[in-house]
């Protein structure tokens, strides 16, 4: 019995002792890990960015038909003018007190919304009377200076939508 416990103790010794040898990575074990995490990386990597641009632009988009809807509800609402002023990356609802048409000191800012990276609105080719970056509700819900459909164009590198609004305030994404 005695001989039997010696082994089972020496045998324990000297897989502990192989153990604290072998504890750590090698250089080679450590570069097979690297290449194995390239090659997912790789091969994950361009269908997740596309994702990405395309949920960006998606909730650009999602954002500005809501943010146009809740412009025309508030106009309803307050009995007041609401414009959206536009710019390239972002754009500004505000409650037009004044009625000159700029966020001054006597306007309620609503919401200044920021567009997500990448995704931007073709400021350029607005052609909203009478400035080409602006459009405004009346108190009844209308955009009472258009007068056939606008459309305004949210770009992005590789994909362009556009939201079309007629005349009496429909939205439409395109």
């Amino acid at each position: 019995m005695a001989q039997v416990l010696k082994e089972q103790n020496y045998t324990l010794y000297r897989s502990l002792e192989l153990m604290k040898k072998n504890s750590g990575l090698t250089a080679y074990e450590l570069a097979i890990t690297i290449a194995i995490m390239s090659v997912i990386a790789s091969i994950t990597l361009p269908p997740y960015l596309r994702w990405l641009r395309t949920s960006r632009m998606q909730s650009a988009v999602s954002n500005l038909t809501a943010d146009i809807e809740m412009a025309k509800t508030r106009a309803i609402r307050e009995n007041a003018f609401v414009v959206i002023k536009f710019n390239n990356d972002n754009y500004t609802v505000f409650v037009d007190n004044n009625k000159d048409w700029d966020p001054n000191n006597g306007d309620d800012v609503l919401l200044d919304r920021v567009l997500p990276a990448g995704v931007f609105i073709d400021t350029a080719n607005l052609t909203f009377s009478p400035f080409n970056d602006k459009l405004r509700f009346n108190s009844r819900g209308i955009p009472s200076e258009i007068v056939s459909e606008e459309k305004i164009g949210v770009n992005q590198a590789s994909n362009n939508r556009e939201v079309a609004i007629n005349r009496l305030g429909n939205i439409n994404v395109q």
